[in-house]
């Protein structure tokens, strides 16, 4: 199974578990004398067996990640790195969200100019060096995903 599939196949288990756990739940109690929907025993068997192959799956995931590269980085740490580049790119956008459109006013009720200690072109050239860093390293995590064998 390729690693894409595999990541597929978690989120659907993950769905699947959170059905059963809500079913589980809805039909936890019974009217006195009426016959349940759903065996409450049977559901919680298959909630215990759906959390371990959840689990067993995500240590192939894992164990994937770890051990396959991209550009000198084990794709785990790429992902970290996606990551890591949107809250750069976040971060420096807000920088350069300073609303102009009220008066800032000061204690004497004056109105305040204010300039930027960092030239916002610069600081936009940045933000577009990183989202094209982000852009390059998502596609290459991408492309692993779909080409790279889950682990046994």
């Amino acid at each position: 199974m390729k690693l894409g599939a595999g990541l597929s196949k978690l989120k659907s288990d993950k769905s699947q578990l959170a059905r059963l756990i809500k079913l589980r739940k809805d039909s936890m109690y019974v009217k006195e004398g009426k016959t349940p929907s759903f065996d409450a025993a049977e559901l919680t068997d298959s909630i215990n067996s759906k959390i371990d192959e959840i689990r067993e799956l995500k240590v192939r995931i894992m164990k994937t990640n770890l051990g396959t590269e991209i550009e000198d980085l084990a794709l785990a740490e790429a992902i970290i790195k996606v990551g890591d580049l949107r809250s750069k790119i976040a971060n420096l956008t807000e920088l350069i969200e300073f609303d102009r459109r009220y008066s800032w006013l000061d204690r004497d009720d004056k109105e305040v100019d204010y300039t930027p200690q960092i030239n916002e072109s610069l600081i936009e050239e940045e933000a577009r060096k990183l989202e094209q860093e982000k852009v390059k390293l998502d596609n290459e995590i991408q492309k692993m995903n779909w080409t790279v064998e889950l682990v046994e």
